[in-house]
């Protein structure tokens, strides 16, 4: 069942991002970046994401198992990530969907989003198009890289 995100879904919410970077960002990543990149976020950092932007979840058998985060005031998504129990069932583009959907509510035409490496085919796959390669830093002794990349977005309605 696909939901909006509340407070008390913050912990399952991290864990999912951890386990997600861990499983699928292990063959393009060196293992410091994946731990910098995981400790970049707490529980209590998705609460004002719950509280100030579209972020929503997918439940099986009443467990968190997806994420998507939209911040409709800069028509980007921040996240997608599937719990590597969920990995491939289409979960992680039902996610995409409604927040596009939600974005077109909003007059929102174009999506931008940085795909880490090992998601750029998952993007690609759903319309977005690369623009330009980006650096992060979340620590001064790493660096990842990952791809901007653009989505036309077509009028529909939202799934919730």
């Amino acid at each position: 069942m696909l939901r909006l995100a509340r407070i008390s879904d913050a912990p399952d919410i991290l864990q999912i991002r951890k386990d997600a970077i861990r499983t699928q960002a292990a063959l393009h990543y060196p293992a410091a970046e994946i731990e910098d990149w995981c400790a970049s976020r707490t529980a209590d950092t998705y609460h004002a994401a719950i509280e100030r932007k579209t972020v929503l979840v997918e439940e099986v058998n009443e467990s968190v198992v997806a994420f998507g985060q939209l911040n409709p005031e800069t028509a980007f998504v921040e996240a997608v990530y599937v719990s590597p129990s969920q990995f491939r069932q289409g979960v992680g583009l039902k996610i995409l969907r409604a927040l596009e959907a939600m974005a077109s509510e909003r007059g929102i035409k174009t999506l931008t989003l940085e795909a880490s490496l090992n998601a750029v085919e998952f993007y690609r796959r759903a319309g977005y198009i690369p623009v330009a390669e980006v650096g992060h830093s979340s620590n001064p002794k790493t660096s990842s890289a990952t791809l901007r990349m653009h989505h036309e977005i077509r009028t529909t309605s939202a799934a919730i």
